[in-house]
């Protein structure tokens, strides 16, 4: 038997007050559902986006100090990594790139300013293991940097603001902002003098001992060299192959470079090796948890409002006693009757909800046009932005249609049960 659209719409319509302000209950619950999600979203996608970026994806290696006797090694004698290191770890089959760096001890200097990072002596190949950005107007590394060892140097912004700016004061709301140009500016590292010929753009990005890139100033490797003989390196940067056993890869450098040194591979501390994506798991694990939690607070605004449908759907059942009685005695089923007062409930929910994720679209599109960029804690965040995507969206409908179904099937299953002999001694 159809469903008597037309009844039902009847039935609604005498109850249009209650069902008005339902509507917009539901609206709300869903604005709140719906808001909740695509923040939580948002927070998440722009805390993976900063943290896999700069050295986020990679596994860095450096020296440590031995805690087993062995061949050539004892107990307290530290192991310093090479450049030839670097080979042996190409070597193995699940590295798909890798990098050395290491560090000028010594600050930049211009004027009576200076920074309190030191700069990190890399190779080209850097840019592309970090996806760092120059800012056009200045360039990156080449290969006449390295082949002739020049002293040029690479800036991030706040490491240009803290040199080149006259006032340097500190706000997350309102950052200083770079005011001169460095690029062909002579710094200072030590009593040695260095051309600025490129300026990092500007990122929430860390690179490796988890300096801010934006803090960070880089020199060519050879340069480094060149003024430091007999230097060891600091570390090796390491990008793995997509499908690569991360911790394993892990255990195999560990024994490859105890074994090339002769130490034991059971030491656990000769080298020390940190796997920075997996060190995000427990970040990304808590950014689900406060996903869900805001959805479970969200479904409880929708739960609230689908109590208040179950009590205008018992109204409606009281009020229609007769009708049921009579529909049912010309023949409609318990089912039809069922699904009579479901579709009243859905159809309910489904215009709440329709309003109230049509509001979050508009509210998501407000958000978006504030003037955000270059908010230090924004940019930190890795430029968080509300995301209303299909699984949000489709997660929002599946928990309406769920609280619609069981708001209305105790008053559906009670019109159900009603016998035409009841319903013609109804008052």
């Amino acid at each position: 038997m159809l469903l008597p659209m037309r009844l039902i719409f009847q039935e609604m319509a005498a109850e249009k007050v209650r069902l008005s302000l339902l509507i917009l209950a539901v609206a709300w619950a869903t604005l709140c559902i719906a808001t909740m999600l695509t923040v939580g979203e948002g927070l998440r996608q722009g805390v993976i986006r900063s943290s896999e970026s700069g050295n986020g994806k990679l596994i860095y290696l450096t020296g440590g100090y031995a805690t087993i006797n062995s061949s050539n090694f004892y107990i307290g004698k530290a192991l310093q990594l090479t450049s030839e290191d670097l080979k042996v770890i190409k070597a193995l089959p699940s590295v798909k790139h890798a990098q050395l760096s290491a560090i000028w001890d010594e600050q930049a200097n211009y004027k009576d300013h200076s920074t309190w990072q030191e700069p990190l002596a890399v190779y080209p190949g850097y840019q592309a293991l970090t996806g760092l950005k120059i800012v056009p107007g200045g360039r990156w590394f080449n290969p006449l940097d390295i082949k002739e060892q020049r002293k040029v140097i690479i800036l991030g912004e706040s490491a240009a603001i803290s040199l080149f700016n006259e006032s340097n004061n500190f706000d997350w709301m309102n950052p200083p902002k770079l005011k001169v140009d460095p690029v062909g500016r002579k710094i200072k590292l030590g009593s040695e003098e260095f051309i600025v010929i490129g300026l990092i753009k500007r990122s929430s990005a860390n690179i490796e001992r988890g300096i801010p890139l934006n803090e960070s100033l880089f020199i060519p490797f050879t340069t480094w060299k060149r003024f430091h003989q007999n230097s060891a390196i600091s570390a090796i940067n390491i990008e793995l192959m997509a499908n690569a056993d991360r911790k394993q890869v892990a255990k195999t450098v560990k024994q490859v470079i105890a074994r090339k040194y002769g130490a034991s591979i059971e030491d656990d501390k000769l080298l020390q090796v940190e796997d920075m994506l997996l060190k995000q798991k427990t970040i990304r694990q808590f950014l689900i948890g406060l996903q869900g939690f805001l959805g479970i607070i969200g479904l409880v605004t929708v739960g609230v409002a689908g109590i208040g449908i179950a009590n205008v759907m018992y109204a409606t059942v009281k009020r229609s006693t007769k009708d049921i009685g009579v529909r049912m005695a010309i023949g409609a089923t318990p089912i039809t009757i069922r699904l009579h007062y479901l579709t009243q409930s859905l159809f309910t929910m489904s215009v709440g909800g329709g309003m109230g994720l049509g509001l979050t679209y508009f509210l998501m599109l407000l958000i978006q046009a504030f003037p955000l960029a270059g908010n230090d804690l924004y940019d930190e965040l890795g430029q968080p932005t509300p995301e209303l995507s299909l699984p949000i969206v489709g997660l929002i409908i599946l928990a309406l249609g769920l609280v619609g179904i069981l708001a209305a099937w105790f008053p559906a299953n009670r019109a159900a049960l009603i016998t035409p002999l009841e319903a013609l001694q109804s008052e």
